[in-house]
């Protein structure tokens, strides 16, 4: 009998090792493919924007309630996981990189948040605004307002993330809360943003990944904004921190705008202490273009630095 009984409790054992853990409401299994985890979808109320957004959750293969994991939260969230789901077919590839580099104990299993970005508003949501305010009047700061449709909602965005959509991810997932748990990720306009969203929320953020960021705030290579967003900085973002930083480029048109900012920004963060190698990792990258796909062939060397 005692046999019987053991033999039961080792296939009960087996059997929820293999079962993925289901989050509670309003989170449902999403309807995208991906290659490795598990994928979950909700459509999510925001008081801060008054509208609904919607978030995929992503958790590594093997998640389970026992254990708790970092969190990335990711802008543009439509485009990083399938491809066929996308406008131009092309994805980061999110769960496929990340899957790999989990599975090859490079980085700590972890969950990845895509926050998808509306349409009409997206670069009103993502232009910092504190920073046009300090962009003085001109072509500059009139081609940004007329982009923005002078709706600027990148505070009230960061707030959706920080008062509403953390503490419900943190509520349904098994999830490690503290700030140096807890990254921020995009690129270009999403690469604004998270570093936007950790010197406006650093107690809430420990690292930001900037992928091909559009430090010019528009088209075609300028001082105007750079510069305001040289001085907010030297202003706010906490200094001699203990905060990760990723900043990279690459040198294909549209991205070899960014390069003369990308490379001040870079100064700066050297003279705020945060050093290459050490808090801060930086790199330009020959034949990549403003491209999802260019993203995810090297979205792995960030994921390794914050997830070491």
């Amino acid at each position: 009998m005692k046999k019987i009984l053991l033999f039961i409790s080792i296939i009960a054992l087996l059997a929820s090792c293999t079962k993925p853990t289901t989050p509670e409401a309003p989170f449902s299994e999403s309807q995208l493919e991906v290659t490795s985890g598990n994928l979950w979808h909700a459509d999510i109320f925001s008081p801060e924007l008054n509208e609904t957004i919607k978030i995929d959750v992503w958790t590594p293969k093997g998640y389970t309630d026992s254990k708790k994991y970092p969190v990335i939260y990711m802008h543009d969230g439509q485009n990083l996981f399938d491809a066929n789901s996308t406008w131009n077919h092309q994805a980061w590839e999110i769960d496929s990189v990340l899957g790999s580099l989990i599975a090859e104990k490079k980085v700590k299993p972890s969950i990845v948040v895509g926050i998808h970005s509306v349409d009409t508003t997206r670069i009103g949501d993502l232009m910092p605004e504190r920073v046009v305010e300090m962009t003085p009047p001109g072509e500059v700061r009139d081609f940004i307002d007329r982009m923005c449709r002078s709706q600027y909602r990148a505070d009230e965005y960061l707030s959706f993330i920080v008062n509403t959509l953390k503490p419900m991810v943190d509520e349904k997932f098994s999830t490690l809360t503290d700030r140096k748990s807890t990254s921020i990720m995009g690129s270009s306009m999403g690469g604004l943003i998270s570093i936007y969203g950790v010197t406006e929320h650093p107690d809430v953020f420990g690292a930001a990944v900037c992928m091909s960021t559009h430090w010019t705030g528009a088209i075609g290579d300028n001082a105007d904004f750079p510069t305001a967003m040289k001085y907010y900085l030297m202003d706010k973002f906490p200094r001699n921190g203990d905060y990760l930083l990723y900043f990279d480029n690459g040198d294909c048109p549209y991205d070899s705008n960014y390069l003369p900012a990308y490379e001040m920004m870079n100064r700066l963060f050297d003279f705020l202490g945060y050093h290459e190698g050490d808090r801060l990792k930086t790199g330009v990258f020959q034949g990549h273009s403003h491209s999802e796909k260019s993203w995810s062939e090297r979205v792995a060397i960030p994921l390794q630095f914050i997830l070491k």
